[in-house]
């Protein structure tokens, strides 16, 4: 998977700056997933973006960072993404089944090899997050790294 972290961080550098730490943390994090053969985890990352962007939570941040530490939850709520590989799932506010993340949006998309899907990455942010450029950008790292094991099943 060399050759995937090296297309991983190509991905990165053709970013746009102004989304470039976001895209870092979401390839950081599907770096480390591709290495580890584990079934069922979350991997995340990026958190400390969260408390950088307090203004926009109208509550605590503490609620949502307990719910991301959540494990089971996450995953429960990555798995219920519609069953289109092609499409983005996008799910504002009290539209997220987990309490303590009724005060963020989750943008979300399945990847994998073909059409099955067989793993899910998504972006957690405010509500006021710009839904276009991170639709784009969570749609481009989810066919990216699909292409790539596909790539790798190839060889």
């Amino acid at each position: 998977f060399t050759v995937a972290a090296t297309q991983l961080r190509r991905l990165v550098d053709e970013t746009d700056e102004t989304d470039r730490t976001a895209m870092k943390a979401v390839v950081s994090a599907l770096g480390d997933a591709l290495v580890e053969e584990r079934e069922e985890r979350v991997v995340l990352a990026g958190q400390a973006n969260l408390a950088r962007a307090g203004a926009d939570f109208p509550r605590t941040i503490g609620p949502i960072l307990e719910a991301l530490e959540e494990h089971v939850t996450l995953l429960r709520l990555l798995g219920q993404l519609g069953d289109d590989p092609d499409l983005v799932s996008v799910r504002i506010g009290s539209e997220n089944p987990v309490t303590g993340l009724q005060t963020t949006s989750l943008v979300s998309m399945g990847y994998g090899s073909g059409s099955e899907r067989v793993a899910s990455l998504g972006v957690l942010g405010p509500t006021r997050m710009d839904y276009p450029t991170t639709m784009a950008s969570v749609r481009a790292v989810a066919r990216y790294v699909s292409e790539i094991l596909d790539d790798n099943q190839g060889t």
